[in-house]
């Protein structure tokens, strides 16, 4: 009888620590590095930082394909204090607070992210359909 999946025992692997948002992204690019799309989407690969201004102020983020799924949640259920905690730099989350930035320029703030990182946030576009049509029968 040959081995399928149902007949061999399953290998265990060891769990890997998780990991949070600031120690994926440990290096921190200065506020006066200006940077492409291509560069920042470099940056997303080697986990670090981008700059991008909120409310006229220059503040170190997470570049958005490297948002974590739990801020990403919470960016869907309105928890902006907490969404920001998880993406921006932690010495620039302060300045956030202080800033206390409006609907407006948190949403100016999420497309700039998106700009910079060279890939837009959303829903991705469905697969189109066939251009061939089924004959019934």
């Amino acid at each position: 009888m040959a081995a399928n999946s149902h007949t061999t025992a399953r290998k265990t692997t060891a769990t890997r620590p998780t990991r949070t948002p600031r120690e994926l992204a440990p290096d921190v690019r200065e506020p006066d590095d200006d940077i492409s799309a291509a560069e920042a989407q470099e940056l997303e690969a080697t986990g670090r930082h981008i700059t991008v201004e909120l409310c006229g102020e220059p503040v170190r983020a997470v570049p958005n394909g490297a948002w974590p799924v739990s801020a990403q949640r919470r960016l869907r259920e309105g928890d902006l204090d907490g969404f920001m905690a998880a993406v921006l730099h932690e010495d620039d989350y302060d300045l956030y607070v202080e800033l206390d930035p409006t609907l407006d320029e948190f949403n100016q703030f999420v497309e700039d992210v998106s700009d910079l990182s060279g890939e837009p946030q959303g829903k991705s576009r469905r697969p189109g359909g066939s251009s061939r049509r089924t004959r019934r029968r």
